[in-house]
Parts: structure tokens; sequence; C-alpha cells
């Protein structure tokens, strides 16, 4: 049957603008199920987040290959959290705006504090680890550095190549 048939012969038209209306309908459910969107990724706040913690653990990995007997260093951080922003905002009026600085960059909202992610753990490889004093060494400047307990950091011996 052909959509001009249903609007022609002795059907009323109703009937026709019925299932022209349910299709349409149809068509709207159908387009707004929730699906696989392409979600632009967040690079300001990833990209940070990775930068500082990669960052962190090339300082660690030099000051710990000084250590005495530690040789060769790799160093992985556990992030506890992601870090945080806090923005200014505006609560004057009738309620509280992000403000909003314009510059040639383009517009971003007025950062007051940057919080850098937490560190809950940490495992180190070492070539030096064979060595219970060089391990103990190595968890105790990574536990000071960080500000963590000893219980979250781990301490491996480097494979030979």
């Amino acid at each position: 049957m052909k959509i001009s048939e249903l609007f022609k012969g002795d059907k009323k038209p109703k009937t026709g603008i019925y299932i022209l209306l349910a299709v349409g309908i149809g068509l709207l459910l159908l387009g707004s199920l929730p699906g696989k969107k392409d979600d632009p990724p967040q690079p300001a706040a990833n990209a940070a987040e990775k930068d500082y913690v990669s960052d962190l653990e090339a300082r660690l990995e030099e000051t710990l290959s000084s250590i005495e007997g530690a040789g060769e260093v790799s160093v992985t951080l556990v992030p506890r959290d992601r870090g945080s922003l806090d923005v200014d905002k505006d609560s004057s009026g009738d309620g509280s705006k992000t403000v909003i600085v314009s510059g040639q960059g383009g517009s971003q909202a007025l950062v007051l504090a940057e919080k850098y992610p937490a560190v809950q753990g940490a495992i180190v490889v070492a070539r030096g680890a064979g060595s219970d004093r060089v391990r103990a060494d190595l968890a105790e400047a990574v536990s000071t550095a960080l500000g963590i307990g000893a219980h979250r950091v781990k301490v491996y011996k480097m494979r030979s190549q």
C-alpha cells in the first residue's frame, strides 16, 4: 500500500494521518535511544593528570636510582583521584555562575586553585632490590616523598636481561 492510497478512496483521512504520526514518533524515539555516541574526550583534565603523574614518576625514578645499591629504577604510581579545579563563582543575583575570562586563546573559567591527583600507591622495580636494605630504603624514600604509608609501596627486583 502506498502512502498516497491512504488519503484516497472511502477511508477516512484520519487513518493515514495517524499512521504517519505513529511512524514519526517511532523515528523520534529511535533517535533518542541511548547508543554508542562519540563523546569527545576531556583532554584538559586527563592530559593534566597524566602529565603530573608521569612527571612525578620520572622525578622519583631519578631520585631513587641515586640511592646506593638501587641501580636502574622504574616507578608506577596509582592515582586515587583525578584532581580538581576550583573556579571562581559569581554569586551576585539570583544564582551562582562561573566567572568566565576571555583572552587570546578563547574563553575559559577563572581558575582559583588546582588540586593535583592524590597518589594512593606506588610500585617500584629496581635492579638492586634483591637486597633487603635497598628494598627498605626505596620503600621509605617513596613513602616519605608521596606522604603515603609504607604498606602502600611495593618494591620488586628488576628481572635480568
